[in-house]
């Protein structure tokens, strides 16, 4: 029972990592890059707006029906750790719009309200802006791809893996396909953690990198 157990939460895994294109990832850049764009509140927001803070970077669709949901679940857990733990004066979440020609700041506020988070906690910060900025923030810069493909996935492809999305509950919303990585980000604009597929980073993981970095000289090297 415990091996069937297993095997069903392996293939869970599986098909969630290929639910995305399986494009190269580039994770060796070692710097953030800049960016002006604006928050769900309409606010400017740029790469400068976090002095001494850590910054966890998501990448998100708010028409997704696959990773997305689930990051965006993430997200909001991770939040509320972070409140308990009162680090939000220390570390800030800011995911980027892909779908930048149709989703505007009143739709990120929704998809944050839809989740469970409330728009004027900007603990979340949900950026956009024009389609070439954030094309050039998020593929130049990032290195993250994301994109509409002129065709279906090919014969025999895994099933994608769908979840709930009020904003787009049939589907009928076509989606650009995209990476999602997790990215961490020390207050010096370096990265200190990559996670290539964001929705499966859980909320103990990602404390547990916090901590590591907001508490540097209270664990061992080996720990």
């Amino acid at each position: 029972m415990a091996l069937g157990g297993l095997l069903v939460g392996l293939l869970f895994l599986v098909l969630l990592d290929a639910s995305h294109p399986s494009r190269p990832v580039a994770h060796d850049r070692i710097s953030e890059p800049a960016f002006h764009l604006e928050n769900q509140l309409g606010e400017p927001v740029s790469s400068g707006s976090f002095p001494d803070r850590i910054e966890i970077v998501s990448f998100i669709s708010p028409y997704c029906r696959e990773a997305c949901p689930l990051v965006a679940h993430h997200n909001v857990e991770y939040a509320r750790a972070i409140q308990k733990a009162q680090w939000a004066s220390k570390v800030v979440l800011v995911s980027f719009n892909l779908d930048p020609r149709r989703a505007n700041p009143p739709v990120l506020r929704k998809f944050q309200r839809i989740f469970g988070w409330k728009p004027q906690d900007l603990l979340w910060e949900f950026l956009t802006g024009p389609p070439k900025t954030i094309d050039q923030v998020v593929k130049g810069g990032f290195k993250v791809w994301f994109g509409f493909e002129p065709a279906g996935r090919a014969t025999g492809a895994p099933p994608t893996l769908n979840w709930q999305n009020p904003l787009n509950p049939t589907g009928a919303i076509p989606d650009p396909a995209h990476e999602d990585p997790l990215e961490i980000y020390g207050p010096d604009h370096h990265l200190r953690k990559f996670y290539q597929s964001g929705s499966l980073v859980s909320t103990g993981r990602l404390m547990h990198t916090l901590y590591r970095l907001l508490k540097p000289g209270e664990h061992s090297e080996g720990s």
